[in-house]
């Protein structure tokens, strides 16, 4: 009886460790998504800080569109209807 009651203690203590361990990776894992998502949060708001201070200093509507096209174009790779984009793919 008292092995029985031995073996079941060794085997939660077994258990227990594999649980453990698989959460403390878990943990890890999820900690260095938290740190990418961090990351990618800082850069964004550099981003709206810059755009921000650029269009407090444009003053109108007009400068703003224009502003506007051009971070679309530089930023987002967008291009206007009917244009034509050429890429160098050589790398030189």
């Amino acid at each position: 009886m008292f092995v029985v009651i031995a073996l079941v203690a060794v085997a939660f203590l077994i258990y227990s460790m594999v649980s453990i361990i698989s959460i403390k990776a878990q943990i890890r894992e999820r900690k260095a998504e938290l740190d990418d998502l961090n990351e990618q949060i800082t850069v964004q708001e550099i981003k709206n800080a810059d755009i921000q201070k650029l269009y407090d200093s444009t003053g109108t509507d007009s400068d703003f569109s224009t502003l506007a096209e051009q971070i679309a174009r530089d930023d987002l790779d967008y291009i206007k209807e009917g244009e034509r984009v050429f890429v160098n793919v050589a790398g030189d």
